[in-house]
């Protein structure tokens, strides 16, 4: 078994249990979003989430602000495990750790937390 970037998702993904990924669509947003925001469904698509929302998704690609128009074909991650200290709360006016309150509603989503990231001695 081995760990596949092909999203470049920042070691927000854990190899632990195989992730089931979505391609989303993100609503306009005037932030540059990194992966690792965690997302919530809004107004036909998906928008960062903060601690009074539902997470549902988290992002696993860097996204530039789009505020002119939704962005399509942006990958997330809807179940598996992530690594914790990668999760981001992009809700308000800058990027911030996910909070505890926010991270704790992830497994409500088949979200898992992990608290350590991906090495090379996982598989051996």
């Amino acid at each position: 078994m081995e760990k596949v970037e092909e999203f470049f998702d920042r070691g927000v993904l854990h190899a632990g249990h195989p992730p089931i990924v979505d391609y989303a669509t993100l609503a306009t947003s005037s932030k540059n979003l990194k992966a690792g925001t965690v997302l919530k469904s809004a107004n036909g698509g998906l928008a960062p989430a903060g601690d009074s929302d539902t997470p549902c998704a988290v992002l696993l690609a860097d996204v530039p602000a789009h505020s002119s128009e939704a962005t399509t074909g942006v990958p997330v991650v809807v179940h598996g495990l992530v690594v914790k200290s990668r999760l981001l709360d992009f809700s308000s006016s800058a990027e911030a750790v996910a909070s505890e309150t926010l991270s704790a509603k992830l497994p409500a989503a088949g979200i898992y937390l992990v608290q350590g990231g991906w090495s090379e001695s996982n598989f051996h």
